[in-house]
């Protein structure tokens, strides 16, 4: 672990670097009533937005299916719109010193999404021999469109919101878009299935991605009722990869680039084919399918208040160490059940984690650098997670496609891309979480590490459920009882006993009734 001196002296070069004022705020251009009218704005519009989600990006890959693509085609459909979205950053900074104005730049790119929503309705609603061609195409176009403008949007919305409130604003954000999501993806299925009754399944999908074009319409229609903020693009304080590479000064943002593109890649090498796994090997039906996705979504709902106060409390980087270790069990599981009630609880345990992951890894990019970086910086993190996402997913398509018929332990086909997806993210955990550094929490040391234990295996039930029955109140001892208990754990064994617990958690007490803060 490096010193605090190596510290200091990466933050005086950034700072010569970037000539960055790292007090500056741009959330102090807008008043107190203009700040909670656009935060409000912002949580409709990610309502609206997981709304598109429900009745599109969900049901895209089912709806390639019906229309006979094979797994390596799906992989490429989970693949193409990441990597054209990866090359449309390129171009990120260039549309908005073109624009002039964050604001209008991310207000096109949803406007521009919403219209291939609509051509993708369209084909499906006149389905003909390039129906799988032109569904990627228009797919792909509109997913880039939302990712050119990501970064402005990133920005803009770190300007607006104070820096204090950032995580309980982007967990309770994040939880309205899951509840969301949650009900219009099970509802998307009831539909999808009554309506498979009456139509031909290719337009049954067409009506439902009518719905995703008029809810991408709706959130330009809130994106416009946020404030502006006032900002300038200026050359020298914009991040290139030849900084990243070269410059001592970003090495910690080339090592988070580097954790989160490679766990990227090791999710999608599986992702993609969970949907295909259940369509054609379970034989599920689209309520199934709808059930097994809406459970993830609604265990994100009851768990994001639980990260959020973690993370406010502990950091960026515990969260993120938490869940990169125990992310492997996203897939791994998936391999000791058929049965859709396992898989209903396996998705609750992926919803756990990825809850988590989600609010972690954004607070933590914005974190890593000042405020005239950050659009120039989420480019760059686009860039690198949307190259690692579509090699993921083209690389479990192509394993699938090449190595179909070949077993270990047993596991063949998709439920050994599963497997091969749960090694690769330990590997990546294992391999890089111990080179990550936190923005404002650079020097979490022993207490920090001590603190994964009990996250993610003594309190996350207890956590859900005081969060449903106490008000998503996650309770002080749950957290203030954690640190020393888990270094009691680790001294003594994963097996410690339940007598040790207790004793841990009441000398404990005794300790912090003489100090504020661990």
């Amino acid at each position: 672990m490096e010193d605090a001196n190596a510290q200091l002296t990466r933050e005086q070069q950034r700072k010569m670097l970037s000539t960055l004022d790292s007090g500056a705020s741009g959330s102090a251009n807008l008043s107190g009533d203009q700040q909670k009218k656009s935060m409000n704005a912002s949580k409709a519009d990610g309502a609206a937005y997981s709304l598109m989600t429900g009745l599109g990006d969900a049901y895209i890959p089912a709806a390639a299916i019906a229309l006979g693509a094979s797994n390596f085609y799906i992989g490429l459909l989970a693949a193409l719109p990441q990597l054209f979205g990866a090359i449309m950053q390129f171009f990120s900074l260039s549309a908005l010193r073109f624009v002039k104005d964050r604001k209008v730049l991310v207000v096109i790119g949803a406007f521009l999404h919403a219209c291939c929503w609509l051509c993708v309705a369209a084909v499906m609603l006149w389905p003909g021999p390039l129906s799988i061609p032109l569904i990627t195409l228009f797919f792909s176009l509109g997913t880039g469109f939302s990712l050119l403008s990501n970064p402005s949007w990133s920005s803009w919305i770190s300007d607006i919101v104070p820096e204090n409130d950032r995580a309980r604003f982007f967990a309770g954000r994040n939880r309205l878009m899951q509840l969301t999501l949650f009900a219009v993806t099970f509802i998307a299925g009831l539909l999808l299935n009554q309506l498979e009754l009456a139509f031909p399944i290719a337009i049954a999908f067409g009506i439902v991605f009518l719905g995703a074009f008029f809810s991408r319409m709706l959130s330009a229609l809130f994106l416009t009722r946020m404030d502006n903020v006032k900002y300038e693009i200026q050359l020298m304080r914009e991040i290139q990869f030849k900084h990243l590479f070269l410059l001592p000064a970003h090495r910690n943002e080339l090592w988070f680039l580097a954790f989160v593109a490679l766990l990227t890649f090791s999710v999608q090498f599986a992702s993609p084919f969970f949907t295909p796994y259940m369509l054609n090997n379970l034989h599920f039906d689209l309520v199934a399918l709808g059930i097994v996705t809406a459970t993830s979504v609604l265990t994100r709902v009851i768990c994001y208040p639980y990260w959020g106060k973690i993370i406010d409390r502990f950091g960026n980087r515990t969260v993120l160490i938490a869940t990169a270790f125990i992310s492997p069990l996203g897939s791994v599981l998936w391999l000791l059940s058929k049965d859709l009630p396992m898989l209903v609880l396996f998705n609750i345990v992926s919803g756990f984690i990825w809850s988590g992951y989600e609010i972690a890894v954004f607070n933590y990019a914005l974190s890593l650098v000042g405020r005239e970086l950050r659009t120039s910086f989420i480019s760059k993190y686009n860039i690198f997670v949307n190259v690692f996402y579509a090699g993921g997913a083209i690389a479990g398509g192509l394993f699938l496609a090449n190595f179909s018929q070949v077993a270990f332990f047993g596991f063949s086909g998709i439920l050994l891309v599963f497997l091969i997806s749960a090694v690769l993210r330990l590997t990546v955990a294992v391999a890089f979480t111990p080179k990550l550094a936190g923005g404002r929490e650079v020097m979490n040391t022993s207490q920090e590490r001590a603190m994964i234990f009990d996250i993610v295996a003594v309190y996350p039930m207890q956590g859900a459920v005081s969060n449903v029955l106490g008000g998503w109140n996650f309770t002080r001892k749950a957290v203030g009882t954690t640190a020393f208990q888990s270094r009691v754990m680790f001294r003594e064994g994963l097996g410690a006993t339940g007598d040790l617990l207790k004793e841990g958690g009441r000398k404990f007490m005794s300790k912090v009734s003489r100090r504020k803060h661990l």
